[in-house]
């Protein structure tokens, strides 16, 4: 009797194993068929994980030159500033860019002898500048 009574429960016990093992496949399967299709996104897709790590690359390049830049940048105007208020630095200039002298200056100009001076070429800015005199001069 006792074997009988644990056989009544095995029958019933595989129908339900059997009912909820095929619900339990195609979860199985919906939940396979989700990872295939996550991975693939993730992998693959439009934004997948190469492109974000390339994209980030990029990123940090592009940050680090901005701040060189604007390193260069405030390097650059110092040196602006530096060259506007220096008076040394100005007169420099005007001297060798204007040619001016300080009164009771003497300029020498020194020409070496042995340097060959070599024929100047004709250039078409000469004749650009020769013709802008002839028109100044009407």
């Amino acid at each position: 009797m006792q074997y009988s009574r644990g056989k009544r429960f095995s029958p019933g016990f595989s129908n339900k194993a059997k009912r909820y093992f095929g619900m339990d496949l195609v979860l199985l399967i919906f939940l396979f068929l989700f990872a295939v299709y996550f991975a693939y996104v993730l992998l693959f897709g439009e934004k997948n994980v190469f492109k974000l790590i390339k994209r980030e690359n990029y990123r940090k390049t592009l940050q680090y030159e901005v701040s060189r830049l604007d390193m260069e940048n405030k390097r650059l105007e110092q040196m602006i500033n530096y060259l506007k208020k220096d008076m040394f630095f100005i007169e420099k200039k005007a001297r060798e860019d204007l040619g001016l002298v300080k009164e009771g200056e003497e300029i020498y100009i020194i020409i070496d002898g042995d340097r060959i001076v070599p024929k100047k070429e004709k250039r078409w800015i000469d004749e650009v500048i020769k013709k802008y005199q002839e028109f100044q001069l009407k």
